[in-house]
């Protein structure tokens, strides 16, 4: 089965394909709901743009024609969910603008569409090492996130894994290049563009 992005985004066309759907499911709506989260909303409300997102997606996705050069999946979907957000908050007659102006600190905040490209990121990265995780051995992973992730001495990982150097260095390789191969599958070329 091909597991690249594009072709997750063909797949999910067919609306009976649930093996699709539910690999599409884990991905994008928990960074659909943290995304909502972090621009304010409450969980129902969350809950509220995810389920939206969700149902457009599987309304218009049958009509998808995966062309990079045409339009990015991401921009098309960041673009429904802050457009729905943007109307929720109108709807309640909010103020969809909580202006640097009315904040004590002068530090730049993230802009929706900087926070959603960071939440996007992350969550294919949280399904990629995942994957990864789940596919090698538990000792390997375990070294691979105490060095590369938790960025722990590599003294203090080699003597509590019972490994030497080169051990805890090609694990990090090979897991690297696991991960970063996933991650592109993932990606596609829509992000080699950026």
């Amino acid at each position: 089965m091909e597991t690249t992005r594009a072709s997750l985004l063909i797949r999910v066309r067919d609306r009976n394909n649930a093996a699709a759907w539910r690999e599409f499911d884990a991905i994008y709506r928990p960074m659909l709901g943290r995304f909502a989260r972090a621009r304010g909303l409450d969980e129902s409300a969350a809950d509220d743009i995810v389920q939206f997102a969700m149902l457009a997606i599987s309304e218009h996705i049958g009509g998808f024609d995966y062309n990079p050069d045409k339009g990015r999946f991401k921009a098309w979907l960041r673009t429904i969910v802050n457009n729905r957000i943007r109307n929720m908050a109108a709807a309640r007659h909010e103020e969809a603008a909580q202006s640097l102006d009315f904040k004590q600190d002068d530090a730049r905040e993230e802009s929706p569409d900087e926070m959603f490209d960071r939440m996007w990121m992350k969550e294919h990265l949280d399904f990629a090492m995942n994957e990864v995780r789940t596919s090698v051995e538990p000792s390997s992973w375990a070294a691979f996130e105490a060095l590369v992730i938790r960025d722990e001495a590599l003294e203090s990982v080699c003597e509590r894994m019972k490994m030497n150097a080169n051990q805890l260095y090609s694990i990090k390789f090979r897991l690297t290049k696991k991960l970063s191969e996933r991650m592109r599958e993932l990606l596609g070329e829509e992000e080699g563009a950026n």
